[in-house]
């Protein structure tokens, strides 16, 4: 069979349909309580959560490549994600200088990789294209926390509503676009709520901005999970928990500072 023949489609390699099976389900929620439960522990728990989890994904990205035979180190992914998480409790400069070093490691891992087949740069991107989405995302999470923890726990809600249409709609749907539309519908239902009762550390104005990004940036998430493994079939289980918080996460953190004035 010729390449031509086995390469995916664009669809194939970007979009990845929410299962109908139970398990997707499951996991949200035991997220959300988890997540919830952090929340009112404290800014080191949302760290050990978020980082927890972002050193899981890296980890399944790593194997996806390995069995597709991409050479990739995965102590380095493994361990930046959760590192990053516990230096953003001490400030975003940190975090960035644990990001950096990670990718100084990669690069240093795959000068001394044995018996290596691929270019130094070309092992080292692999490596640090497992990670680098799962970190940024992990201390924007523990950023806000730090920040406003009401903020974040708006964030949660505004984000599982559009998980939950999504997956509710998504499911062998007959497009892959009735499943985002659903979830920014709902993103945007919630929002008005927020917006008319004033919910969280938000005003009105505030809240309007804050769940526009959400409905515009919460959609990205999946096909640029889908763009870290081989295909989209091949993201796993921590990383699509992980999908939607990837954009927005960074950005909302970004926007939120902003808005109430804090710099860390």
């Amino acid at each position: 069979m010729s390449p031509a023949a086995t390469r995916p489609s664009p669809v194939q390699r970007f979009v990845r349909m929410p299962e109908s099976g139970g398990r997707e389900v499951r996991l949200g929620i035991v997220w959300f309580v988890g997540f919830i439960a952090c929340a009112f522990v404290g800014p080191i728990a949302i760290a050990v959560l978020i980082g927890g989890l972002g050193s899981v994904a890296a980890l399944q990205t790593v194997a996806s490549w390995k069995q597709a035979r991409a050479e990739v180190d995965r102590q380095v992914a493994a361990v930046i994600p959760a590192a990053a998480a516990a230096a953003a409790l001490v400030g975003v400069g940190l975090a960035g200088f644990v990001l950096l070093f990670g990718v100084v490691a990669a690069v240093v891992m795959a000068l001394a990789a044995p018996r290596r087949r691929v270019g130094v740069i070309a092992r080292a991107g692999v490596t640090v294209r497992c990670m680098l989405l799962p970190t940024i995302a992990a201390v924007a999470v523990v950023s806000m926390a730090r920040t406003s923890m009401g903020g974040l726990l708006v964030l949660l809600v505004l984000v599982s509503a559009f998980e939950a249409g999504n997956h509710l709609i998504g499911t062998d749907a007959g497009s892959i676009f009735e499943g985002p539309i659903a979830g920014i519908t709902a993103v945007v239902v919630l929002t008005f709520t927020e917006a008319t009762f004033q919910f969280g550390p938000f005003s009105s104005h505030s809240a309007w901005i804050l769940g526009g990004l959400v409905a515009v940036t919460a959609p990205l998430g999946a096909p640029l999970a889908a763009a870290m493994v081989p295909s989209a079939r091949d993201v796993g289980a921590a990383l699509r928990r992980l999908d939607a918080w990837l954009v927005v996460a960074p950005a909302w953190c970004w926007v939120l500072w902003n808005l109430l004035g804090r710099t860390h």
